[in-house]
């Protein structure tokens, strides 16, 4: 048992810890009948479509499967402990995350998004989401949990995570049914909005924007995807070949190594699709592993929810997970320990056992929750038709302009040759798009591609093609 505390501490610093969840598969045994069904209905969903998709899938859906079960497995096995380590990791966590923005901004590190070695500034926000509910519900002593759940705040609030906002918040909503501490969570939220609405830090203008930064693009995508293959989908780990390009190009390595000029090895770009995601769960489930897969997964969530009913923490855990789940894929494994808390804590819910139509309604109120958001886009009135008033590409000085006419467009800007790269992250269509060229771009024939994407019908199309010439 000691040696689990160790484990789950130091995981979210040595995320390879987790590689050895398969060891602790013999721990299922202890599972009621109920929870044998649902993971057994769950293995299914995987391995049946793959199973005509090809030999590649299969072989990644088996060890998807594998994975998976084994964290179920060390769940159980630290129902007894609980998740009270894992506090520890996190904290120790955020403070890496600080150090390392430090290192990479130096004194602009309070007006940048906060980064990490092996996180983006999202699943930071998430990870800070994580620390206040362990704070909120566990009795660790009073100086470390002052500590924990301060940091815990700075990091979601330093972050800019969105994500991780609504995750404490529905989280935060769901414990409220079981203990009164889910009202602090309801408090934490406000908190981080008072302290975003007036300090002076520029990024945390973005808790209080709407625009969803290209992820309407990746659903498109992935719904196209679904639509292709609507029974098998194209297997586990293989959607994010149909996804590149969308949100960055064919291989994107986390930001904070982008940051410090570590490009993607080329070795690595055949398989930069394995680490691209739909950034919604059932779009994702959907395009891996079609209608089947989509249903395995929920009743999965359903059954994990149901175990955790009654259990403030487990419980408020789980749903901030498909909180988030609606807009990133933070339960998608292996990660650097973010899904595999998911997992562990369904483990967890599963050895209390649960009542299978209790299951079934929440596998069902699942799916709801995490279709609300291409399903509200697609309903969406469409804007005007933009128009291009102006662009400018001054020889020699390294630097771009366009202005478009049109409300409720954003805009990407990519420089095309033989291959595609997007200049910059995106802009909103209503003002001047000012962009920077790569430093020392080689001689040549380019052509600049603007693609416009509006909150309507999941619409991301490229607009207009403007070529030039970079002469030595």
């Amino acid at each position: 048992m000691r040696a689990l505390a160790w484990g789950l501490a130091l995981s979210p610093l040595f995320p390879p810890l987790s590689l050895l969840s398969p060891f602790f598969l013999p721990q299922l045994r202890k599972l009621p009948k109920a929870a044998w069904v649902v993971l057994a209905l769950y293995g299914l969903s995987l391995l049946l479509p793959a199973l005509f998709v090809g030999k590649e899938a299969l072989v990644l859906a088996a060890l998807r499967l594998v994975y998976v079960l084994g964290l179920v497995g060390a769940g159980v096995a630290l129902a007894p402990l609980g998740f009270r380590p894992l506090g520890y990791g996190l904290f120790l966590l955020y403070l890496s995350a600080l150090l390392a923005s430090y290192l990479a901004f130096g004194d602009r590190a309070a007006s940048e998004r906060l980064l990490h070695p092996f996180h983006s500034p999202v699943g930071l926000g998430f990870m800070g989401t994580l620390g206040i509910l362990l704070v909120l519900h566990l009795r660790y002593p009073w100086p470390f949990r002052v500590l924990l759940g301060l940091l815990g705040g700075a990091v979601l609030l330093l972050s800019a995570s969105r994500g991780g906002l609504l995750a404490l918040a529905l989280g935060g909503a769901g414990s409220v049914l079981f203990q009164r501490r889910g009202w602090l969570a309801l408090g934490a939220v406000g908190a981080v909005l008072l302290l975003a609405g007036t300090l002076e830090v520029p990024i945390a203008e973005r808790f209080f924007q709407t625009h969803l930064s290209g992820r309407e693009g990746l659903w498109l995508s992935a719904y196209e995807v679904f639509q292709a293959h609507p029974l098998t989908g194209v297997g586990p780990y293989l959607l994010g070949d149909g996804l590149k390009g969308v949100l960055f190009g064919d291989c994107f390595l986390f930001p904070f190594l982008e940051m410090r000029g570590v490009a993607c090895p080329e070795a690595l770009k055949p398989f930069g699709g394995l680490w691209v995601f739909a950034h919604n769960h059932l779009l994702q489930a959907l395009g891996e592993s079609g209608l089947l897969g989509a249903l395995g997964l929920l009743l999965l969530v359903g059954g994990f929810l149901a175990g955790a009913w009654g259990d403030g923490l487990l419980f408020s855990l789980l749903l901030a997970f498909l909180a988030m789940g609606m807009v990133d894929n933070p339960f998608s494994v292996p990660s650097p320990f973010r899904g595999e808390v998911f997992f562990l804590a369904g483990g967890m819910a599963l050895a209390r056992g649960f009542q299978p139509p209790l299951a079934l309604g929440l596998a069902g109120a699942s799916a709801l929750l995490l279709s609300l958001p291409f399903l509200y886009l697609a309903t969406r009135p469409a804007p005007p038709p933009p128009s291009l008033l102006y662009a400018a590409i001054p020889p020699g000085e390294g630097v771009g302009v366009v202005r478009l006419s049109g409300q409720g467009y954003r805009a990407q800007v990519w420089l095309c040759q033989r291959g595609c790269r997007r200049l910059g992250w995106e802009w909103d269509g209503e003002k001047p798009i000012v962009f920077a060229f790569p430093k020392d771009l080689p001689p040549g024939r380019y052509e600049l591609r603007l693609v416009l994407f509006s909150q309507h019908r999941l619409a991301q199309r490229p607009r207009y093609a403007l070529p030039f010439e970079v002469k030595p």
